[in-house]
């Protein structure tokens, strides 16, 4: 054999055997191993960039949206702060926020508080209504203190005396008219309030989304369920860096206009869980080919196995689905599409349902199989919800809705629908919401009626006038607004408790809705007040007839916690078009028109007039005057004797304050002090009166008159006054008077207000050695038992009772049991107001200790009380001075 035939033949051999199985397959196994693993890591490589762009992308969306989210919850804060801003360099900071919130411009108070602070960092004002405190040094204060930018600044999370909450502040500045600085107006919101869109379907468990300072500082940031704020965060050098201990894919973004960046984070661990499931999936398939290909003759029962396995994991699929829909909240149907020879669908076959469906429907499953849609509900080709599945399985994609179902068979009132098309049929995913809805429905009910009367609140009240005004300008009626606040009220709220308050509040309201015809409506204003709306398609006198029934349904008495009570009610009315074309005017005039009621004696109605404005102004003027008044030294003291009526000598003075004004002369006290009370300047007066007094005593006695008992008016609000103990401690520190000579007057509805701590004070003020007594006795409702405890050494005899002694045995029966009453409780009793005879001999009789009136003599001058002092002269009446009326 030739060496060129010897070569073939070992090439053919080598051919041969290469095409052998055991040495082919192992070849075409490892060549096609290779191509399985090349494949599988560029696929697992593809498939990784492509998850990182998308989290990119996906943190770009989330980036964009929260973003727009932020913009729009600054610009309405921004908008809030402006309007704010506007509304006090308007109106001043005290008529701001109720302007604003009678023009419903005032942002909801559950969510945000709205305050304004002056010059010196002290809040005046706030809505909700806040304590009051000083903000001077709070960084946001002193930026616009320190600055005119004319931006508005974020502060800090942080909390303080009026709100404990952790919360931020949106500041602006305001200025006065000479472009300096008047103070600020903030928008208080829970840090939460920014993050609350957080949602884990898009940003999953580790999250993040939060807004960080221009200082770097986090003002809010929530990752999962955790809110935190106040810590540092630099921006990220790159798209993915560790944040909060998780390496994240992030992104922070500078708002427009305000020095915050909103800040997004996904957790790569989560963004990429599905590209680490599926490359983990894919190298699995390959090392299960791989497998095969190396097992060689094993390949048939490999397929046998994967066969198996798939078929193990479509049963588990279906047990879990089947154990997830059996424990699930949601009614799950399948159906299949029933279609006619033409092929048009003319109904849906159920062919699965969940136990819940069972429910749902009242059928097993086995009857539903055997029914189809619109055999169990036939009025589904009726009402649509038949064309809507049509459509569904036409135009594919998952449709949801929420509607009120009319169906009997399905038994629930409120459904939310899920329904997905799938092959031949759909699936439907059916809720029970009713409990939800209901819920939706009492939230909404809360947000628009009082909680206390269930009548409709201040807001809907508005809503309801403008509606009703827009009704009358089409049809050319009118429309009358009542403004109602019940005369009495405090004096119960104070002297039984604000429970008792509640329950007459609630009687009263239903009185008056009682007393309504259908169309009108009654609110609760907001106190003691309450408005009526009238709509009279004639005219506006013929509500008369209601209005009247309104008032003496209120004057009806009222049994409270066992105790029968009695309050009337001041109406003011103004009628559309004549007094206002709009809610805020007609309400203002209504307003005027109660106060006008109120000062013509209480329990009437008096419907507007353009003079009631006049009254209105001039409280206005008062109020003004009043602020500097004290200062300007306007007030000055007169002196009222105290009689003993066994002996008729002075052993007492009562100090009463006047005002003397430089325009309009001498003032009255009914005329300034409810305004000092309601100002909440009565505080700094009643110091005043107090130190003048204890000076004014001392006085006396340094000049050689024998020593009287000063006694002092405590108003309800000094009394409330933590600082009342120190303050009369000072007072009769700096006079140098003794205690035994200084009294005090407090009603007895200021200390039922609160009967422990009021009390606990008194006694304070007695083991000071001041003396006490009770003012106005009998005018209150404080019980026996606790006037008992009652650490006071005289009652005063209101004059209310004192006036028609010898004339109404009423008023004997009364004086004569107070006087009795306080004997037997070793009290002093005082009467006010004596101005005749016939009262003297009265109380002298029944035996009366002391006395006070004009039949003795009229509030004095220090100058002519130390003349009468030094005489202690026979009873006298002293002739009237322009500015000594009591």
């Amino acid at each position: 054999m030739t060496v060129r035939a010897r070569s073939e033949t070992l090439r053919h051999r080598w051919l041969r055997r290469g095409l052998d199985t055991h040495v082919s397959l192992p070849l075409f196994a490892f060549l096609l191993l290779v191509a399985i693993w090349v494949v599988t890591f560029h696929e697992v490589d593809a498939d990784r960039v492509h998850a990182r762009e998308a989290a990119a992308e996906s943190l770009g969306e989330l980036m964009g949206t929260y973003e727009a989210q932020v913009a729009r919850s600054l610009d309405g804060i921004d908008q809030t702060l402006r309007v704010l801003k506007y509304a006090v360099e308007r109106k001043g900071a005290l008529g701001a926020l109720p302007e604003l919130g009678r023009e419903g411009l005032l942002p909801p108070g559950v969510v945000f508080v709205v305050s304004i602070v002056d010059r010196n960092g002290v809040t005046v004002a706030s809505n909700p209504r806040a304590l009051s405190i000083s903000v001077a040094d709070q960084a946001y204060f002193k930026f616009h203190q320190e600055r005119d930018s004319g931006a508005t600044f974020v502060s800090q999370a942080t909390r303080d005396a009026a709100n404990t909450e952790w919360h931020l502040h949106f500041t602006r500045r305001l200025d006065d008219e000479a472009g300096n600085f008047a103070g600020i107006v903030i928008v208080e919101t829970d840090p939460a309030y920014f993050t609350s869109s957080y949602e884990r379907s898009r940003l999953g468990e580790q999250g993040m989304l939060g807004l960080v300072g221009g200082d770097g500082v986090v003002r809010s940031l929530r990752v999962g369920d955790k809110l935190s704020f106040g810590q540092r965060m630099e921006r990220p050098a790159g798209q993915v860096a560790v944040v909060e201990g998780v390496r994240r894919y992030i992104g922070m973004r500078e708002v427009h206009g305000v020095a915050l960046n909103v800040v997004v984070g996904l957790a790569e661990a989560e963004q990429m869980a599905v590209f680490e499931r599926q490359r983990r999936e894919k190298i699995g398939e390959a090392s299960v080919v791989s497998a095969a290909l190396v097992a060689g003759t094993a390949l048939l029962w490999l397929w046998s196995w994967q066969g198996s396995r798939h078929r193990a994991r479509m049963r588990r699929a279906q047990e879990t689905y089947a154990a997830a829909s059996l424990a699930s909240l949601d009614a799950f149907f399948v159906l299949r599409e029933v279609r006619d020879a033409g092929g048009a669908i003319i109904d849906f076959r159920f062919v699965d349902a969940n136990s819940r469906a069972e429910k749902m429907t009242g059928l097993s499953k086995e009857r539903l199989r055997q029914t189809t849609l619109c055999g169990l509900m036939p009025q589904a080709r009726g009402n649509g919800m038949f064309d809507h599945l049509v459509h569904v399985t036409r135009v594919g994609g998952v449709h949801e809705q929420e509607w009120e179902s009319n169906i009997p068979q399905l038994r629930a009132r409120w459904l939310h629908q899920q329904v997905v098309p799938v092959e031949g049929g759909l699936v439907a995913i059916v809720r029970d919401i009713s409990e939800r809805k209901l819920a939706e429905g009492r939230m909404q009910h809360l947000a628009h009626h009082d909680t206390l009367t269930g009548l409709p609140n201040r807001g809907l009240i508005a809503e309801r006038l403008e509606l009703t005004i827009a009704q009358a300008s089409r049809g050319g009626g009118s429309v009358l607004v009542a403004f109602i606040d019940l005369d009495g009220f405090k004096l119960v709220n104070d002297g039984l408790g604000h429970n008792a308050g509640d329950e007459l509040l609630k009687v009263v309201a239903a009185r008056m809705s009682a007393c309504l015809r259908a169309g009108d409506t009654v609110g609760r204003f907001g106190g003691d007040e309450f408005v009526l709306l009238l709509n009279e398609p004639r005219h506006g006198e013929d509500a008369a007839p209601v209005l009247e029934r309104v008032r003496e349904a209120v004057l009806e008495s009222i049994d409270v916690g066992g105790q029968e009570v009695q309050v009337s009610c001041s109406i003011g009315v103004a009628v559309y078009p004549n007094d206002g074309a709009d809610a805020g005017t007609l309400l203002m005039h209504a307003d005027a028109a109660m106060y006008r009621a109120k000062d013509m004696g209480k329990n009437n109605c008096q419907f507007y007039t353009r003079e009631m404005n006049a009254s209105i102004e001039e409280k206005l003027v008062l109020l003004e005057g009043l602020r500097g008044a004290l200062d300007d030294g306007q007030f000055r003291l007169v002196y009222q004797p105290k009689v003993d009526l066994r002996t008729g000598r002075v052993f007492g003075v009562e100090a009463l304050v006047r005002w003397e004004h430089p325009e309009h002369g001498c003032i009255g006290p009914d005329r300034f002090i409810p305004l000092a009370e309601e100002s909440g300047m009565i505080v700094a007066l009643g110091e005043w009166v107090l130190r003048t007094a204890c000076r004014q005593n001392r006085a006396w006695q340094e000049a050689g008159l024998a020593p009287l008992r000063m006694a002092v008016n405590v108003s309800p609000r000094q009394f409330e006054e933590q600082g009342l103990v120190p303050r009369v401690a000072l007072a009769l520190a700096d006079s140098g008077l003794a205690p035994e000579w200084l009294e005090l007057e407090v009603t007895e509805g200021v200390i039922m207000r609160d009967l422990t701590q009021a009390v606990a004070k008194m006694g304070e003020l007695r083991a000071m050695g001041v003396s006490l007594s009770i003012d106005d006795f009998g005018t209150g409702y404080s019980s026996l038992s606790a006037l008992k405890s009652f650490p006071v050494s005289t009652l005063k005899i209101d004059k209310s009772f004192v006036r028609d002694l010898g004339i109404s045995e009423g008023d004997q029966a009364v004086a004569s049991s107070i006087i009795d009453l306080a004997h037997r409780l070793h009290l002093r009793v005082i009467a006010e107001g004596v101005e005749t005879e016939q009262q003297c001999a009265f109380l002298r009789q029944n035996g009366c200790d002391e006395m006070q009136g004009y039949l003795f003599s009229r509030p004095l001058p220090p100058e002519q009380l130390r003349l009468l002092l030094a005489g202690q002269a026979a009873p006298h009446v002293t002739e009237p001075q322009p500015c000594l009326l009591a």
